[in-house]
């Protein structure tokens, strides 16, 4: 079960009235009863269904499409191809909506608007397309190789290699006491939520209003601008409640636009939902990486030099947020570091930023690397990492790739590591893989880390104050289920000195708050938190600056308390803040804008140690997580069980991509294989244990946070393939370096240990 370190009473900075505390969602009766409404439960008058024509190959032109049979029929009311659509690329892709060019099998070709699902999908099937297959490529290194097939004419690799060199690589390897080499492997993989995209388009004259699904408001507003052609102020995004997103949404997509040209054409609302297979073809996946690690340590423990090439493949379009994390750059001092990483474009459904990045995939082959190294030395994988790691103080990179120009502040790493390792009692190890116990099932233990940054872009928001003591706050984030509204209305109460219960929030309106980058990257805690908190302080200051001359006293020796203004020195000195609003105004506005970012030469980051026991049947191969224990450094918790939610969320997804979740492509054709829950397998309930998670929270006070918060969403999901490999090699001594790891690869890999004689066909 979750747990902190030590109770509220050891926060660093001391008690506080609302933060710091646990509690349940202040939205969780809407959510369970139904009456929270998501995108796919608005309904307007007149409403029409929208469906979208995919294409069945990877890569072709369309010579020719012909519509006029489907727009005969009765019912239908609207349809678009490539000809209706505007030549704009999507914002971070290279995508056009619709395109007289398709680069992946599932791509939109054209789209009906009708009366009702079954005439929509009966006008699909009366669009008569011709099309002109081309060659494909599926394999990021085989997109590079000479003769590939080209998607673009500048080519596959999406700008140029993105490279780091620290010291001299080869030199230093030279210098290592003892050098290993490896190649690690992240398929494609699927990584969405239950909630898929879905969107719905309303045109008044020459304004529209779309309510859709999506994790950032304001780039999907930012899109229809480009995309439309309209003033931003003739644009409206909604999205009020979101089911999951974990990157999938981050980004501005083609339904929001074919929904909006689909609508205006017709004159009536449209609705888009995508069925379960549309969402996995056709919304980001989590890409492709192949990483080639050489790394060399010394005879003292040290790691003295580490080198990396990866091959990322960014799918058909995707240009934005590609790429490894930066754990190579953040996470260890190494003298002699390189990394390459060549980001590149083949005929795989676009991939994108979801959770983690591609942390998670840096996170797999560079802590495997760390604990074979570690062990072929002799050495406990977790005393190698205590060596190596980046402590306070230590020089680090202040933006991503850069020199080592900052300096490190409230890490909590080795904390985290060494509390893992009492709450999984580490000791009991085994020292070499437990090869020779008696029966099938073997027990091992391992662990990886990681660290990220939080926050990004801009933020906004506005905290409204009435005269009866009732809060609005407003902020144009999404709550994607990671409980946002109650954690940034905790922000504000904390603030504000006025009861939780009087709180509500309107969020997801790029026409009631102000911008925002979304809810993505851990910043909803740093970027909105903090514009909450600004918004909040700013109500705080008018309230108070009113109160003042009723009081006799100046705003600073004044303070709000329960719904009370008193002097802090004389507390029968008192109003209540309905009297003061009654005589100063019915309400109060208060503004807040963070441009978020670190400033000077200080660096902020969120650390994790993760620790798994487990057994492995080696008649089986079925792996049973016995322990998992995952704990993070979230600087001070602002609710507790939310924070605790999202570690065991995260550690499930984690240990989820250890086992399914791979989208496999036919060779022949370039199909998703697929594109279905059920043969895509993601976990249930029946898979994992969530009694075996331990969710323990390190006691810290960050910098960059409200409150000496940090943003925690991103990563739980990081270790856990790592620290599953590493248990699987300590448990049987075989070394997985492809995920995912199903019953078939580890039972091929335990017959390829058996001596040549004893091994099966």
């Amino acid at each position: 079960m979750a747990q902190q370190v030590t109770g509220q009473a050891g926060q660093p900075g001391g008690a506080l009235n609302v933060v710091g505390r646990r509690g349940p969602n202040i939205d969780a009766i809407d959510r369970v009863t139904g009456q929270a409404k998501y995108t796919a439960d608005i309904e307007l008058p007149g409403m029409l269904t929208a469906r979208i024509l995919r294409s069945p190959h990877a890569h072709a032109r369309v010579v020719r499409i012909d519509t006029s049979k489907a727009e005969a029929l009765g019912g239908v009311l609207s349809v678009i191809t490539y000809r209706d659509a505007p030549k704009v690329m999507i914002w971070g892709s290279r995508q056009y909506v619709l395109n007289d060019r398709v680069r992946f099998a599932g791509e939109a070709v054209a789209a009906v608007a009708a009366v009702d699902a079954d005439t929509a999908a009966r006008a699909l099937k009366l669009i008569s397309v011709e099309y002109e297959p081309l060659p494909f490529v599926l394999d990021p290194e085989a997109a590079l190789a000479a003769g590939a097939p080209q998607l673009f004419e500048d080519g596959n690799l999406e700008g140029q290699p993105r490279v780091v060199n620290r010291g001299d690589i080869e030199q230093g390897l030279k210098e290592s006491d003892h050098v290993i080499a490896r190649t690690y492997r992240c398929p494609t993989m699927w990584s969405g939520s239950l909630e898929p995209h879905a969107v719905v388009a309303q045109w008044e004259n020459d304004r529209v209003t779309l309510w859709c699904s999506t994790q950032s408001p304001f780039r999907v507003h930012a899109n229809m601008v480009a995309q439309l052609g309209l003033p931003d102020s003739h644009i409206r995004i909604i999205a009020s409640y979101v089911g999951g997103g974990f990157g999938t949404k981050s980004a501005p997509h083609v339904d929001e636009t074919i929904a909006a040209l689909l609508a205006r054409k017709a004159r009536r609302p449209v609705s888009l939902r995508y069925s379960r297979e549309e969402e996995i073809l056709d919304s980001n996946t989590r890409f492709e990486v192949k990483m080639y690690i050489r790394m060399g340590v010394k005879k003292d423990m040290t790691l003295h030099a580490l080198d990396i090439r990866a091959f990322i493949n960014q799918g058909a379009y995707h240009t934005r947020l590609g790429g490894l994390g930066n754990h190579a750059t953040h996470l260890y001092n190494v003298p002699h570091l390189r990394t390459v990483q060549n980001r590149v474009h083949t005929n795989v459904p676009n991939t994108g930023p979801t959770r983690g990045v591609g942390d998670p995939q840096e996170c797999f082959g560079l802590d495997s690397a760390i604990d074979e190294i570690a062990v072929e030395m002799g050495w406990d994988p977790m005393a190698f990492r205590l060596k190596n790691i980046k402590r306070n103080g230590d020089p680090i990179p202040r933006a991503a790739g850069g020199a080592e120009d900052g300096r490190l502040v409230t890490q909590a790493l080795d904390r985290c590591i060494e509390a893992g390792a009492s709450r999984i009692e580490w000791t009991r190890r085994n020292q070499a893989p437990n090869t020779a116990q008696a029966g099938p099932i073997r027990r091992g233990m391992g662990m990886a880390c990681t660290e990220r940054t939080g926050g990004g872009g801009l933020s906004g928001a506005q905290v409204k104050v009435f005269l009866d003591g009732s809060v609005i706050v407003f902020y144009s984030s999404t709550d994607i289920g990671t409980g946002s509204r109650t954690t940034l209305s905790m922000i504000a109460a904390e603030v504000l000195g006025i009861p939780l219960k009087s709180f509500r929030t309107v969020a997801g309106d790029t026409e009631a708050a102000p911008w925002d980058g979304g809810s993505q990257g851990n910043r909803t805690l740093q970027g909105t938190g903090r514009a909450v908190e600004a918004a909040a302080r700013d109500a705080l200051r008018q309230i108070l600056a009113g109160a003042a001359p009723l009081l006799k006293a100046t705003p600073e020796e004044l303070e709000l308390v329960g719904g009370s203004i008193r002097v802090k020195t004389e507390t029968a000195r008192t109003m209540t803040l309905q009297q003061v609003m009654e005589r100063r105004g019915r309400s109060v506005v208060g503004d807040g804008s963070i441009a978020q970012g670190q400033q000077g030469t200080d660096v902020e980051r969120t650390s994790a140690a993760h620790f798994v026991e487990l057994d492995v049947d080696t008649e089986t191969g079925k792996v049973t997580v016995i322990k998992y224990v995952s704990v993070h450094d979230v600087g001070r918790p602002i609710n507790v069980t939310i924070v605790e939610n999202q570690i065991e969320g995260g550690t499930i997804q984690g240990l989820a991509l250890t086992r399914s979740e791979e989208m496999r492509f036919d060779p022949r054709n370039g199909r998703t294989l697929n594109a279905n829950f059920l043969d895509l397998m993601p976990p249930t309930m029946m898979d994992f244990d969530p009694r075996a998670i331990e969710a323990v929270i390190i006691p810290n006070e960050g910098l960059a946070g409200p409150f000496g918060g940090k943003g925690l969403g991103e990563n739980p999901c990081h270790p856990g393939m790592a620290a599953v490999a590493n248990a699987i090699y300590n448990a049987t001594g075989i070394r997985l370096r492809e995920v995912p790891f199903t019953r078939g690869a580890i039972l091929r890999a335990l017959n390829d240990q058996r001596p040549a004689a004893s091994r099966t066909a």
